[in-house]
């Protein structure tokens, strides 16, 4: 008979960044296309300083991510396990999301977390991977990570 894994929370350390990371690619990619030499210190400063502007914009910002969950390693809010009304949910850095869902476990089961966005491709914020050996041990907790989308969120579950 195989496992059952229940997914209990998804506690968000830090929500996804608001840029996007081809943006910040190509800002941190500005400084080699200029002769900054020949231009002067004040464009050089500025230049310099735009990873760093980005990134605090991106701070303050604070944007929500707009989760959904789903057992495979595509990201299509029509396929999510939670919440699974066709909506997605809302958490933002510091809080957590009671999920309350039950999916099955053959061995391994992977369960991804995504943001949704109306205008562009869903953003996976990160991946866990259950194993049905880990029955009976009770909850377990296991960091979901996306380096693309700057997120952090650990989700708790068990295995029965």
């Amino acid at each position: 008979m195989s496992a059952t894994a229940t997914l209990l929370d998804a506690y968000c350390i830090r929500a996804a960044t608001g840029t996007d990371a081809a943006v910040n690619e190509a800002v941190s990619a500005l400084a080699a296309k200029i002769p900054l030499n020949s231009i002067g210190t004040t464009l050089q400063s500025f230049v310099s300083a735009v990873p760093q502007v980005v990134a605090a914009i991106d701070t303050a910002r604070s944007d929500p991510d707009n989760l959904y969950i789903t057992t495979s390693t595509e990201g299509d809010l029509a396929n999510a396990v939670w919440p699974g009304n066709g909506s997605p949910g809302t958490v933002g850095s510091g809080q957590t999301q009671l999920l309350g869902v039950s999916v099955p476990v053959d061995r391994v089961q992977n369960v991804s977390l995504w943001d949704h966005d109306d205008v562009s491709s869903d953003d996976l914020l990160g991946s866990i991977r259950i194993e049905e050996a880990e029955r009976g041990e009770g909850p377990i907790a296991r960091l979901a990570t996306s380096s693309v989308e700057g997120s952090l969120y650990y989700v708790t579950y068990r295995v029965d």
